[in-house]
């Protein structure tokens, strides 16, 4: 009895998913597929999507491809992390001596052999990978068959970062899940209801500007997109207060802010960077200390800032709504040299600040100095 299993997070399934799973349906033809979402999968931190959610999406997006899929709860019963090797041995007892095909995508099957107990996977079953355009093929030293054609490069963790950023769910999701995902407001859509209805339109439309930059200087300086994504689209939230309302929050929730006294008779809109990581942490439960302190280093920067830091800062000030001309500059600056970027960036907004003829703060003027020193 041939035994077709596709197991994974699908948080959430994308087409990239139906596409491989329709594609081994008619290469291996099994008289059953068991599609198995993990509980918590031994390789990432534990989903904030509820099982029972994620499960309902596979079963939406795989509507009407045959009779015989099982939508297998078999880790949640588990519970803690399941093994692929379990999984093995769970549909070697299930059924009778069965011939049992693991569908995996290109990436996962050139780590195969470091999973646990990989000699378990190798002797009793068949490797089914599905493969994307610049893959060097190196005949795997075990049982596997390659699907015919090529797969889009999709990732889960690209749609999470994509409906976060942007507040819309992309294609790349079946159109029968997308309203489950609405109605639960997943992957970041309830950040986006918050921030309609506390930011003004384009400090809102600034927001998803500065996650898309972050996005894309994520890739490029090895930085987690959902991370970089994650600080843009929240760096902004407390700036629907006034100055007086900004002070008057930092001291009702004791929020510690570098130079608090001065900035309040000076600039108090500079606390808004304080308060937005106080809304992230405690609002929308960001508990990434790296998240946190880069959007309370937005503004004023730091003496050791991290990449992450860096990025937003430099999205911050050169988003594609920025329209003085300086930002196409340091954008474009960014997408070669992060730190050169930087160094500008600081230099305009140092600028800017004296052009206004408003207060500099210590820290902008430390960062410069500090930014001026290193590039010695």
């Amino acid at each position: 009895m041939k035994i077709l299993v596709f197991g994974g997070s699908f948080d959430p399934v994308h087409q990239g998913h139906v596409a491989l799973f329709k594609k081994a349906l008619k290469a291996v033809s099994p008289d059953v597929a068991h599609i198995v979402p993990a509980y918590h999968s031994p390789f990432k931190a534990k989903s904030p999507t509820p099982f029972k959610l994620r499960m309902q999406m596979l079963k939406k997006a795989f509507a009407g491809l045959g009779k015989n899929i099982i939508f297998d709860d078999y880790e949640l019963k588990r519970g803690g992390k399941t093994y692929t090797c379990q999984l093995i041995e769970y549909l070697q007892k299930r059924y009778k001596k069965p011939e049992i095909y693991l569908l995996v995508g290109t990436d996962c099957l050139n780590d195969v052999h470091n999973w646990k107990n990989p000699e378990i996977i190798f002797n009793n079953a068949v490797v089914v990978a599905g493969k994307r355009k610049g893959y060097d093929e190196n005949p795997a030293a075990f049982k596997h068959i390659f699907l015919p054609g090529f797969f889009p490069k999709l990732s889960s963790s690209r749609v999470r970062a994509h409906i976060l950023a942007c507040g819309e769910i992309p294609n790349t999701v079946p159109a029968a899940v997308h309203p489950l995902i609405e109605q639960h407001q997943l992957y970041g859509l309830s950040i986006h209801a918050w921030l309609k209805s506390h930011l003004k339109t384009n400090r809102y439309i600034h927001s998803k500007s500065v996650a898309e930059l972050a996005a894309v200087l994520s890739d490029i300086y090895n930085v987690n997109v959902e991370s970089a994504v994650k600080c843009g689209i929240l760096h902004d939230a407390g700036k629907s207060m006034s100055g007086e309302q900004l002070i008057r929050f930092c001291k009702e929730h004791k929020i510690k802010a570098p130079f608090f006294e001065s900035i309040c008779a000076q600039e108090p809109s500079l606390l808004h960077s304080y308060v937005s990581r106080w809304l992230a942490r405690n609002v929308f439960n960001v508990k990434d200390k790296d998240i946190l302190n880069a959007i309370a280093e937005h503004t004023l920067g730091s003496l050791r800032m991290s990449t992450l830091s860096k990025i937003l800062f430099v999205a911050d000030i050169s988003s594609k709504d920025r329209k003085y001309k300086d930002a196409f500059v340091i954008r474009n600056m960014a997408l070669q040299d992060l730190d050169r970027a930087l160094l500008y960036a600081a230099n305009r907004k140092l600028l800017f600040t004296i052009d206004s003829q408003k207060w500099l703060c210590p820290l902008g003027t430390r960062l410069w100095n500090h930014l001026v020193e290193n590039a010695r």
